[in-house]
């Protein structure tokens, strides 16, 4: 249990940290409560799914991938949220690796 609060825990951390942008830019809360979800299954994948040894390597290389698909599908009607969606999976997917290493999980 005490993974798993931690985890969800971590997730939601790096959620709120990407809703700043959301926020500046008066993103509704569909894209919001989106990005939550995003980062709390991230999170998981990330703790589940080793690629690499290098834990900040692997939250890196998840994250991207899991946001491929979600960053294409909201450019489809907005081109321009496309590269700010990918940054912030580079940015905080390494850091969620390292946040569940620094954690022991």
């Amino acid at each position: 249990m005490k993974k798993t609060s931690i985890i969800i825990l971590i997730g939601l951390v790096l959620g709120i940290l990407d809703l700043i942008p959301l926020f500046l830019a008066n993103a509704p809360l569909f894209n919001m409560v989106s990005i939550i979800a995003f980062w709390l299954c991230a999170t998981l994948f990330i703790y589940k799914t080793k690629f690499f040894n290098n834990n900040a390597i692997n939250g890196l290389i998840i994250a991207v991938l899991l946001m491929i698909p979600m960053a294409l599908a909201v450019s489809a009607s907005n081109p321009k949220d496309f590269l700010p969606m990918m940054v912030m999976a580079i940015i905080l997917g390494p850091i969620s690796g390292i946040l569940l290493n620094k954690f022991g999980i």
